[in-house]
């Protein structure tokens, strides 16, 4: 917080100081940069403390999500959820899990190229737990 304060401060004083020798057009791009600063600093403690989780045990699966303000908790019977893992362009993936006719992706934060060993992963955790994936 101090850090933005500072990079605050000093940004206008700067703009302010080019103000006084004439050169005014530069204390609305001082100000739209201290308003994109503060934006991007909002937007990353917002999401700073997102999660996901995946637990399978139990004869279940549990997924809980957290992204922003919204927290989501979706459970799925082992023997009929299954992995799907869905090609984009350029070499990127999703992973979502389905079940009766639902479906969350997870793996949101991950590297798009981990994403695949991510998804083998997970079906083998859920064939070793009595899925048919």
């Amino acid at each position: 917080m101090w850090i933005m304060v500072f990079l605050t401060v000093f940004t206008l004083l700067v703009g302010a100081a080019w103000t006084v020798i004439g050169a005014w057009p530069v204390l609305p791009f001082a100000g739209l940069e201290v308003l994109s600063l503060g934006g991007a600093w909002m937007y990353i403690s917002w999401h700073a403390d997102d999660y996901e989780y995946v637990v399978i045990g139990d004869g279940k699966v549990a997924i809980d999500l957290r992204r922003g303000a919204r927290i989501e908790r979706h459970v799925f019977q082992i023997p009929w959820t299954r992995v799907v893992l869905e090609q984009e362009r350029a070499g990127r993936c999703r992973v979502r899990l389905q079940s009766a006719g639902r479906e969350v992706e997870v793996g949101v934060w991950m590297p798009p190229d981990q994403r695949g060993e991510f998804a083998e992963a997970l079906r083998k955790h859920l064939q070793a737990s009595g899925s048919p994936v």
